[in-house]
């Protein structure tokens, strides 16, 4: 029996097919292209001898076929939810970047319509709060409009509270179960909003009301001044 095996390294993933008979070595191939329907998929493939093929997997065949750039199991799940939430949204892969404003300038689109997620706790509950990538967060309005003392979680706790998504990229929707959430008013004033997508290498661009709605954010004003593009 022929076994195939996708190992995830590099945007396309190297595919392994065993050997047929006893101690034949395995194949070795660079998937270069997914083709095919959802379900249906088959790939274009260049072997270790350097050629290349289109490769169709048989019934006793498994393949796990590498996830596209910047794609991590968080973001994944984060696509598969707004997927089955049927909520308009689209993926925006862009270089790797390590802040909201570089960000911006990555995709070539205004601050204002950028938003950043900021991790506060309080009583022993994470809340994810949006704000724009051009602007702070208050923790003293933010404690007001929660009722209590909040204080932002450390890139150790970010680590351990959010092991699905890369550390300084927690998107407001998708991991942990639990979370509350909320949306600075300002984000509203935009049609359309991009926020992280789990990776420093993709955002996602979505309506701001189905945001809002898909997370069951509180909307208020927690947000102040402007932190400069690099926020």
């Amino acid at each position: 029996m022929v076994t195939t095996q996708v190992r995830r390294t590099g945007a396309g993933g190297v595919i392994e097919v065993g050997g047929r008979k006893v101690g034949e070595p395995a194949r070795l191939g660079e998937i270069l292209e997914i083709l095919g329907l959802p379900g249906h998929p088959h790939y274009r493939v260049r072997w270790d001898d350097g050629h290349e093929s289109i490769f169709y997997p048989g019934s006793d065949t498994h393949v796990e076929a590498a996830p596209a750039p910047g794609f991590t199991p968080g973001v994944a799940e984060l696509v598969d939810l707004l997927r089955h939430r049927h909520v308009e949204f689209e993926l925006l892969p862009h270089r790797r970047t390590t802040s909201a404003g570089a960000e911006a300038r990555a995709l070539g689109i205004l601050p204002q319509s950028t938003a950043k997620t900021v991790v506060a706790r309080l009583d022993g509950q994470c809340v994810r709060v949006v704000v724009p990538a051009s602007a702070r967060v208050s923790i003293e309005q933010l404690g007001r409009v929660l009722g209590g003392r909040p204080s932002l979680l450390t890139e150790v706790e970010l680590g351990g509270a959010y092991p699905m998504f890369e550390l300084g990229a927690v998107p407001p929707i998708g991991g942990p179960a639990g979370d509350r959430v909320v949306v600075d008013r300002t984000l509203l004033d935009e049609d359309y909003v991009v926020i992280e997508a789990g990776t420093h290498e993709a955002s996602m661009r979505i309506r701001s009301r189905d945001l809002v709605t898909v997370t069951g954010a509180l909307v208020a004003d927690v947000s102040v001044g402007a932190a400069g593009c690099e926020g």
